[in-house]
């Protein structure tokens, strides 16, 4: 079975994606490994502009492109390792594409075994907005807490910094999680897969969202 993974959004979460899918595999030579197709899309429109209105242009149009042009080369399953992208997931899934992963329903499940019943969730004002990811964990009976308005407008700047791939401050990311736990939460979400960027040398005890997509895409594949 071949992954496709449709990428670019952003850039820098989709190398470390692949980097995650290459760690997790425990193989004996090369030829173990998954085979997988990268689509770098970097050209898709901003999910977070079209989803709280600032700009009509739909991602869907380019995400369906992607996606296509995966399954032709051969894609059995496919990736999307970006969070907000998924707002659009339903409508991907009823064009009869066969096998798209769904990230907010692997972590949702993964934080349902682990027994959490209140997390916060670091994410882009797109995926706070739609709440597609709340709804996940609501499947669950896992409550969602948010960052205050002053830090949600902060924590955007500091995602869109990650995008342009400008180096940004760990201790801001853990900021923004420690206000989260000093609310209540038992455990903080990677939201969105420029923070699991930011994080990727922290030893913070995260769950991060771009890890579980890794694990459930190969899992997947070796089916």
């Amino acid at each position: 079975m071949t992954l496709g993974v449709v990428g670019g959004m952003g850039a820098q979460a989709t190398a470390l994606f692949y980097e995650k899918l290459i760690a997790l595999q425990n193989v004996e030579t090369e030829q173990e490994y998954i085979d997988v197709l990268i689509y770098s899309k970097s050209s898709i429109p901003d999910r977070t502009a079209y989803i709280t209105g600032k700009s009509g242009e739909s991602p869907l149009p380019a995400l369906l492109h992607a996606v296509k042009t995966l399954k032709t080369a051969g894609a059995s399953c496919i990736a999307i390792p970006c969070i907000t992208s998924h707002f659009f997931l339903d409508d991907l899934g009823n064009r009869d594409f066969g096998c798209i992963l769904n990230m907010l329903e692997e972590t949702a499940r993964h934080i349902s075994g682990t027994g959490y019943k209140k997390v916060g969730l670091l994410a882009t004002m797109g995926t706070l907005h739609g709440r597609f990811f709340h709804d996940a964990l609501a499947r669950y009976n896992i409550e969602t807490l948010e960052p205050t308005p002053a830090d949600q407008a902060a924590l955007m700047e500091y995602i869109y910094a990650i995008k342009k791939g400008r180096s940004v401050d760990l201790a801001r990311l853990h900021g923004f999680s420690g206000a989260l736990l000093s609310q209540g939460a038992e455990a903080v979400i990677l939201g969105c897969t420029e923070l699991s960027v930011a994080a990727k040398d922290s030893s913070h005890d995260y769950i991060d969202a771009l890890d579980i997509l890794a694990q459930a895409a190969i899992t997947k594949s070796k089916k």
